[in-house]
């Protein structure tokens, strides 16, 4: 009697493991059916389908999107891949991205597994339900329409004195590197100076960024590799070997640092709101205002939510436009006829001076152009994706119901198809007499989902690249080449080193 209980006890579980194992198996094999139409590279596994193939562009200091390439140009414009049992659609064709992004923008959702790691890290609760991860068309547009003040035209030429300020600092501390003998990572100090900028303009706060010991900045650099191991290291979450966990709880530690540097200062704002003090109408105010809608009273009990709004507009306000101006410096290291013409224009619209105003910005309309075509080859956030409200049909391939689609600007700015000689960095392909392509490039994505920052971005990097190069001469350190590192966003493998001199 006991040795049959202990063969029953036995059996059971293993039967349970046995019947789900063969139920997965089953669910794969008919994801694998459902998509065998669209064309596909091999998998290398039943299990991890292409996964290992694509993490081998990562090791050779390229990113997934290149492997995108590689696929496109054996199997055509649409082709599936399978990241372990998640199979992805990848459509490369203008039409398509027009119809997904503008068109039919309202009915297609965000996918939730792109996000995930975005609301919540580790466990730990990150940018929540901000306007990047809000995934519901019909929440996050009156959401948006509540925050587009902040990014107005109006709102943004006030900010030109703390965009001059955050660039004189950063040329402060620039001048005691320029010997043209100390190598600069410019990656390094541009993203110290874009935190500056988002943290003074956007909540009023001087956060000291300029100490490469910053707890804040430490803090945002290890919220952005924690997120990186998360999309790179799915089962990061599950390891359960010491190493694993304190390397998470020091993710999590941040996020809470990020997490109480907002809520201090929402508490101060709002203790200043209900004084009846006269408050900025800064980005801040503009997130209280979306949060709630009504008066500060009701604030507290939204305050996780007005804290998401806080985080997200601090990583992503920073990391972005920083990697855009250390690949721009990057293209001009290699192409000096450009990095001249460039100069050229700067000192016919600085002159003697140092401070830019708005309508300075305005006429540096070849470095807008420099800046177009930087985004076209190395855009900070390389695509976007989808889940398809209903069955859509692309090129005769007809793509189901709730499949994940992918469109990848990265991808689109290398085939000839819509741009000439596409891996040439020529600006003047986004001269005013010259044709764009419509939809084929969308670094800031498009339609009502696309980044509601972008002018800030472009006015921002204007003003610091500018003044950059109106104080200094740049050379980039030998080696550097073109190779990435792709984690949450595209950023230079050598971070763009260069020897520094003053300009004579």
């Amino acid at each position: 009697m006991g040795a049959d209980m202990f063969t029953v006890m036995f059996l059971v579980p293993v039967i349970c493991i046995g019947v789900l194992f063969l139920a997965f198996v089953m669910f794969l094999h008919h994801q694998h059916r459902k998509f065998a139409h669209i064309p596909a590279p091999p998998r290398e596994s039943f299990f991890t389908g292409h996964l290992n193939m694509l993490v081998g562009y990562k090791k050779r200091n390229m990113c997934m999107s290149d492997g995108f390439i590689d696929i496109m140009r054996e199997y055509g414009p649409i082709f599936h891949v399978f990241l372990l049992f998640k199979p992805m659609i990848v459509v490369l064709d203008a039409e398509f991205v027009k119809e997904i992004l503008c068109t039919d923008s309202m009915l297609h959702r965000k996918p939730y597994h792109f996000y995930a790691v975005f609301m919540k890290l580790f466990g730990t609760r990150l940018m929540g339900d901000s306007i990047l991860c809000e995934l519901n068309p019909a929440v996050h547009g009156p959401k948006r329409l509540l925050l587009n003040p902040a990014f107005h035209k109006r709102y943004l030429v006030d900010l030109m004195h703390q965009f001059n300020a955050s660039a004189d600092l950063l040329i402060d501390k620039l001048s005691n590197k320029a010997d043209g003998k100390k190598e600069v990572a410019m990656l390094d100090e541009f993203n110290r100076t874009t935190l500056d900028v988002i943290a003074k303009v956007a909540f009023g706060m001087d956060l000291n960024v300029f100490d490469e010991k910053s707890p804040f900045t430490e803090a945002v650099t290890k919220c952005l590799n924690g997120m990186s191991t998360a999309f790179n290291v799915p089962f990061m979450q599950l390891n359960p070997f010491p190493a694993a966990r304190k390397y998470k709880q020091e993710v999590r530690d941040s996020i809470k640092c990020l997490r109480e540097a907002g809520r201090k200062c929402i508490e101060q704002r709002l203790e200043a709101m209900q004084r009846e003090d006269e408050v900025p109408q800064d980005i801040l105010t503009y997130i209280l205002k979306s949060v709630t809608g009504v008066s500060g009273k009701d604030y507290k009990d939204q305050m996780e939510n007005v804290i998401d709004e806080f985080v997200t507009f601090f990583v992503a306000g920073q990391e972005t436009t920083a990697n855009l101006l250390s690949f721009t410096l990057l293209e001009l290291g290699h192409h000096p006829e450009i990095m001249h013409r460039l100069k050229t224009e700067v000192e016919s619209v600085c002159g003697d001076r140092d401070y830019l105003e708005y309508s300075d910005v305005v006429k540096l309309s070849y470095m807008m152009q420099v800046l177009k075509e930087a985004l076209r080859l190395w855009p900070p956030v390389v695509g976007t994706g989808r889940e398809l409200a209903h069955d859509v049909t692309v090129k005769g391939y007809k793509i189901p119901k709730g499949s994940l689609v992918a469109v990848n600007t990265f991808v689109m700015a290398r085939m000839e198809e819509y741009f000439h000689d596409p891996m040439q960095f020529d600006p003047d392909r986004f001269n005013a007499s010259n044709d764009k392509p419509q939809y084929a490039y969308f670094p800031f994505s498009l339609g009502s989902r696309n980044c509601i920052g972008q002018q800030f971005a472009m006015i921002e990097a204007r003003v610091l690249l500018a003044k950059l190069l109106h104080r200094f001469n740049f050379n980039l350190v030998p080696g550097q080449g073109h190779g990435v590192i792709y984690d949450v966003t595209l950023r230079p493998f050598g971070r763009c080193k260069n020897y520094i001199r003053p300009v004579e």
